[in-house]
């Protein structure tokens, strides 16, 4: 009997071992819980998108609108923080004029953007408008849920390949204008949007719009890797980003 008991007695210590495997669904930040606003005025769509979430996390609380003002319905209640999935069908002219009315209109929500084009140029545009992310429709689902919580979390999400792929042609076109002599066309720009960076720091930058890598930054600039490392860190600093390709991003913008 003593015997058993013990056994019964122990049995709590080796529950307390147990860990709970952690969630592969949305996470949960601050004390509000989330709420997803699939927009789309076509409805098989919204509900495809809306199923396909639910696949990430089933006890997420999704809601639909078919446009811009059954968005604003629905941030009306205080309980949930939102975030906005808007499925950009168009990007022309009207379809990004739309995007920037809803981002101007619900300015303290993430909107994250899902359209069907690849064109670099468009990501930026998205970007540039106020989204906070910028999901391909070809992008694979573990992605699209990190993109998601990286939202939650307040940070932005873009393919890095498109990002670099649209600074560097501008990058490219201001180098290729410039006069003989180190001090070209766009590290002039670079240097009086942010007078904060060195001469040798403007150059990285140059390159990193480019989409060089840190090694072969070193090989074009003569320097050793490490120190290309460092100048990258302090770039990121001073630019207030937190890596390269948000960087890349800020240069493209400085040559529209």
């Amino acid at each position: 009997m003593m015997r058993t008991a013990s056994r019964a007695s122990g049995a709590p210590k080796a529950l307390a071992r147990v860990r709970p495997a952690p969630s592969a669904g949305v996470r949960r930040t601050g004390s509000l819980p989330i709420r997803v606003i699939v927009t789309d005025d076509r409805r098989l769509c919204r509900e495809c998108l809306r199923l396909l979430l639910q696949t990430f996390d089933p006890s997420m609380d999704i809601r639909e609108a078919d446009s811009a003002e059954g968005v604003k319905d629905l941030l009306g209640d205080p309980a949930f923080r939102h975030v906005v999935v808007y499925n950009l069908v168009r990007p022309d002219r009207a379809g990004l004029q739309a995007l920037r009315d809803l981002c101007a209109a619900i300015a303290e929500n993430p909107v994250m953007v899902l359209c069907d084009s690849a064109d670099p140029d468009v990501v930026r545009r998205v970007l540039e408008m106020g989204a906070q992310a910028y999901m391909p429709s070809t992008l694979p689902s573990p992605i699209m849920l990190a993109a998601l919580n990286l939202v939650i979390a307040g940070g932005t999400y873009a393919p890095p390949a498109l990002l670099l792929a649209s600074a560097a042609p501008r990058a490219a076109k201001a180098e290729g204008d410039a006069a003989d002599g180190p001090a070209d066309a766009l590290e002039s720009t670079i240097s009086g949007a942010f007078p904060g960076l060195t001469r040798r720091q403007r150059s990285v930058l140059v390159l990193v719009a480019r989409g060089l890598s840190n090694r072969t930054i070193s090989a074009e600039l003569d320097m050793c890797e490490n120190t290309v490392k460092a100048h990258v860190k302090q770039i990121m600093r001073k630019l207030e980003v937190e890596n390269r390709t948000q960087a890349a991003l800020k240069v493209a913008a400085l040559t529209v």
